[in-house]
């Protein structure tokens, strides 16, 4: 990957003061620096993913770091990504109700800044793995995210969109008395994932702090198997020439790391189809409700 360029992903659960004018602030901002990528606002705080060339994204850290005319930034975690500078077609900048959408009704919403799991940094989870302690990993991506490159002997959380949120603590019952911890891919879905379980009861949460991609850039090659997905235009990143592929293309089953989508229109999930199957993707679907559907 090139050093001439740096994606950045990061997000903070703060109190914006004026979501609009952040906006246009960002808008104003990025174009300025000329920056693509993606960016959420709302009320609770701020989720994005920029990528620039290398002086440029280090001045829109630094101005957002001594931004506070909107709220608190002054604190913001910038995770670093490997890019080539091509992860981004455009910029999308939005005012939203949630920095990620939940699911959760008025009364089931919470402020993770006052309820969420305990944070564990990618040492200590190392150190649990290596010294065998007894603990269950809840993967709070999506099914589809789960299928391409997880942790070895972490669980799906039962979610094909994280706005299935309020489903899964029923389907993880089993577990509730357990040391348990979430990972998502860089931090911001297990802010709310591993509150909403401590609101439902599960008595010993923790979430990984910074994700699945800063334990990975922390101990490459090991505990994850395959690869990362991740929601840009490189759809996986990798942090080990040697990782093995894990994925399987759902209509063949062989090994691949392609993705497609449902043919079906209205559902248009993501699946790993390989390059083999690819000029049949109008005929594959994710699931038979969705063929059925369809004709």
């Amino acid at each position: 990957m090139s050093t001439e360029y740096k994606l950045i992903i990061f997000y903070k659960y703060t109190p914006v003061t004026d979501v609009e004018r952040f906006v246009v602030w960002q808008k104003k901002t990025c174009a300025e620096l000329g920056l693509l990528g993606r960016i959420l606002i709302a009320k609770e705080g701020i989720n994005g993913t920029v990528e620039g060339a290398h002086e440029k994204i280090e001045e829109y850290e630094r101005r957002m770091h001594a931004l506070d005319m909107f709220g608190d930034f002054s604190d913001v975690w910038f995770k670093e990504s490997p890019t080539n500078g091509t992860s981004f077609k455009k910029l999308k900048i939005k005012a939203r109700t949630e920095i990620v959408a939940t699911g959760l009704s008025d009364e089931e919403e919470f402020d993770p800044n006052q309820i969420t799991g305990t944070h564990i940094e990618a040492e200590e989870l190392k150190r649990w793995i290596e010294n065998g302690e007894e603990f269950e990993i809840i993967d709070m991506r999506n099914d589809y995210e789960h299928a391409v490159g997880h942790f070895a002997g972490s669980v799906e959380s039962g979610m094909k969109n994280f706005r299935d949120l309020p489903k899964i603590a029923a389907l993880h019952e089993n577990i509730k008395e357990k040391k348990v911890l979430t990972v998502c891919t860089y931090g911001v879905r297990c802010e709310k994932a591993s509150g909403y379980l401590k609101q439902k009861g599960f008595k010993n949460i923790y979430q990984l702090h910074g994700g699945i991609g800063t334990y990975m850039k922390k101990y490459p090659g090991q505990d994850f198997l395959g690869s990362l997905y991740v929601f840009d235009d490189r759809i996986t990143e990798q942090f080990t020439d040697a990782y093995q592929k894990i994925g399987v293309c759902v209509s063949c089953q062989s090994t691949s790391e392609r993705f497609g989508n449902c043919a079906w229109s209205d559902c248009h999930k993501q699946l790993i189809i390989c390059e083999k199957c690819a000029p049949h993707a109008k005929t594959i679907y994710c699931s038979h409700a969705c063929e059925t559907s369809h004709k």
